[in-house]
Formats: C-alpha cells, sequence, structure tokens
C-alpha cells in the first residue's frame, strides 16, 4: 500500500458433476466445469487445535455434522487431501511491501517443490488491480519465472483490495485441473487503501473504470467455492504507514487499513500466517499443507431456495468424534460460512 504521507503530500462452490444413484460424484467430473448449479455443495474444512496450531487429520465422514439454514445435511462426499490444488498467487507490489517481495518471491519460489506433480500454480501481482503473469501450469519452471518477475516489479499505484479480491477470484475459475480446489495465496502486508475519487486520481490511475465493490467481490468469493489465505509480512514501512494513517488528517480520504484479508479469508475458512523474511519459505510451506490438509466435504441440498439466495452453512464435530483428542476445547472446525445459490 502506498504511504499516506506521499499521497498527503501530492475482504461452498457449485459443482457441474455427473451423478451416480447416491448422489455422489461419478467420473464425469473428470470433464465437468464449475457453475452455479442446485445440485451438489462443496465445501473444504480444517480442523486443528487453535491453541498449538496442529492440524487434525484423522477424521471421517461420520465425526461431521453439517447443516444448511439450520437443516441437517446428508454428506454424500468426504475426502482428505485427495483432490489436486489450484493455487494462484498473488504478490502485493504496493510500496509498504517492496522491501519483503524479493524475500516473498524467493519463498514462493522454494515453496514450488513442496507442491505435488498434479497441482498447478498461477502467477499474478496486484495493487489497485491485478496482473496475470503465468496462467494455471504444471510447468514449475514457468512458475518460477513468473515469481521471479514478480519479484522485480515496481508500481506507484495503491491497493484497492476488493477490486483485487474480484478478479483473482475470476481468475482462479479458469483452473484446469479437473475437480480441483481452488486456492488464493495473498503474498502482502495486510494493508489496504479506500476506493474514493481522491484515491483514484493518486494511486488508482491504472485500475480500471469501474471498481467492483467489497459486497460485489465477496458475493462472486462465495460462489466460487475459492478459498482465501494470505501470508503476511509487515515491513517497517507497513509501520510506519499504520501510524501516519492514525495521525495524518488525510488518513479519512486515503486511508490505510489492516485487516479486509483475514475478513475474506474468514468468510471462506481459509489460513493467514504471518512471517519475516528469515522464514517465508518455512511459513509459506506450512501454509500449503494447511491448504492440503482440509477435508472436502459434498452434499445435495434439501432446502428449495431461489436463485440468489444466501444460504449459511455450519460444519461441527459429533461430540463422540473429540474422544481421544486432547485440549477438545481448542478444537476449531475452519470452513466457508455460506455461499450464494
Amino acid at each position: 500500500m502506498r504511504s499516506v504521507l506521499l499521497c498527503a503530500a501530492m475482504g461452498a462452490c457449485w459443482y457441474k458433476y455427473g451423478y451416480g444413484q447416491d448422489g455422489v460424484p461419478t467420473q464425469a467430473d473428470a470433464q465437468s466445469t464449475i457453475r452455479v448449479s442446485a445440485k451438489f455443495v462443496m465445501l473444504d474444512a480444517e480442523v486443528e487445535n487453535k491453541k498449538t496450531g496442529k492440524l487434525i487429520g484423522t477424521l471421517k465422514s461420520d465425526d461431521f455434522v453439517l447443516s444448511e439454514d439450520g437443516v441437517p445435511q446428508h454428506i454424500t462426499y468426504f475426502s482428505h487431501d485427495q483432490l489436486p490444488l489450484s493455487v494462484i498467487f498473488l504478490f502485493d507490489l504496493t510500496q509498504s511491501v517492496r522491501p519483503a517481495l524479493a524475500s516473498l518471491g524467493g519463498g514462493a519460489r522454494e515453496v514450488l517443490g513442496h507442491l505435488k506433480p498434479q497441482d498447478e500454480v498461477a502467477v499474478m501481482v496486484f495493487s489497485s488491480h491485478t496482473e496475470l503473469l503465468q496462467s494455471f501450469t504444471t510447468d514449475r519452471s514457468l512458475a518460477a519465472d513468473a515469481i521471479g518477475k514478480a519479484s522485480n516489479m515496481k508500481t506507484g499505484e495503491g491497493t484497492f483490495i476488493h477490486e483485487s479480491m474480484y478478479e483473482a477470484v475470476d481468475q482462479a475459475m479458469k483452473s484446469t485441473a479437473p475437480g480441483s480446489r481452488k486456492v488464493l495465496v495473498w503474498l502482502t502486508d495486510g494493508t489496504a487503501n479506500f476506493e474514493n475519487s481522491h484515491t483514484r486520481k493518486t494511486m488508482g490511475r491504472e485500475a480500471p473504470a469501474y471498481l467492483h465493490t467489497k459486497e460485489e467481490a465477496t458475493a462472486s468469493l462465495l460462489r466460487s467455492g475459492v478459498v482465501v489465505s494470505a501470508l503476511i509480512d509487515r515491513t517497517a514501512e507497513t509501520d510506519a504507514v499504520m501510524v501516519a494513517a492514525d495521525v495524518n488528517p488525510f488518513a479519512m480520504f486515503f486511508g490505510a487499513r489492516m485487516g479486509d484479508i483475514r475478513k475474506y479469508a474468514d468468510l471462506t475458512g481459509g489460513p493467514v500466517l504471518n512471517t519475516s523474511k528469515k522464514e517465508v519459505a518455512d511459513r509459506l510451506a506450512e501454509l500449503i499443507d494447511q491448504l492440503r490438509g482440509r477435508y472436502t466435504v459434498g452434499y445435495k441440498p434439501t432446502n428449495v431456495k431461489p436463485d440468489g439466495t444466501f444460504c449459511k452453512l455450519e460444519l461441527r464435530l459429533k461430540p463422540e468424534a473429540y474422544e481421544g483428542l486432547s485440549d477438545r476445547q481448542d478444537v476449531v472446525v475452519r470452513t466457508r460460512t455460506g455461499y450464494f445459490r
């Protein structure tokens, strides 16, 4: 995000599947594309000890209770670390992240070897908008080249996170791996700017003519089934920007704020980790492991709702599933809050 002082001076997917008689996706999904449908809902879920951060990967379908708008649903598809990942690495090009960009790029290149051969990767950069440097590929050399390019890019633009989120979700839906779990990995310091007439003139000159709103980005995300995650590296410049935002009288116009990425991640149940330059590769590998260690749950909704209706989801563990788990009070289930039909 651009410095406020500088500016003042000048946040469940529906699948098209084939079905067997039990309502479970058949092999027809190998040629499937994601679209809005009323047949089957898929969601990812992470179960972890919130105190230790340790994932719990020994659960079965019968250990979960799923409801939609308070109505119990029957789980007909269940898997754990079986579907490939379609990962988009999104590099923040804005001024406050620039000191950390090289280390973020180095960590991302290193973590490519942590992915499975069937996982695909795309690379984007973002500021007031996004730019695609590499579409989805399983060729690690192409991905590494794009990451290297991202690590050396600069911009004078600010962070318009809602527009960037909308564009990133749209790109995630172009994944080529059949049945994959689509993931956005934002490499950023977590700051953003307000989108208004003042910021458009000073730090949004390259932004599209129409900026998608927070509500539009959220609706698109919740229709898509995409999981949002982030690796946050707060630099000294980040801290200076936040201090300036607190004391600068122009902050209300140019705006420096934290938390948008975390809010988007919370909507999808995705992990957000903090890092420093020395830890980037290890923390990014940990982030990928958390994304891979998520359960995939599918069901056929029993509720009849009009198109465009928001359906609230709740996924929890049965009491007996806690048997044998230490510190059961610290065990949490993270998944998306709901979806739009």
